[in-house]
């Protein structure tokens, strides 16, 4: 009797795609502001329970447009992380709402 190695989900949920070079060939004529968008758009769907197939390919994407050089990393932070609690309950009345002026 032979022993098997793997088990049946393991079987089922192996593939041999390229992840990662689907990703990059996915974002290749996309410019920043486009990248951004489908940052946001990746992390929104990661948020959701998926499957195990469209969570690979949402990594994939995710961890290309990471790696980018020309991407601001503090502002894909900002869209991983979500705004500051100051930053989300500001309002246009908080600071100095009277414009200072020099007396003459």
């Amino acid at each position: 009797m032979t022993r098997e190695t793997y088990t049946r989900r393991q079987a089922r949920d192996y593939d041999e795609r390229n992840y990662i070079g689907d990703a990059t060939k996915l974002i290749k004529g996309l410019d920043k502001g486009q990248l951004y968008e489908l940052y946001e758009i990746v992390n929104q769907k990661l948020s959701y329970g998926t499957s195990l197939k469209k969570e690979k390919e949402l990594l994939a994407v995710k961890q290309v447009i990471e790696n980018q050089e020309h991407l601001d990393g503090q502002k894909l932070k900002v869209i991983r992380k979500g705004r500051s609690e100051m930053a989300k309950d500001a309002r246009a009345q908080d600071g100095r709402t009277t414009v200072h002026r020099k007396k003459m």
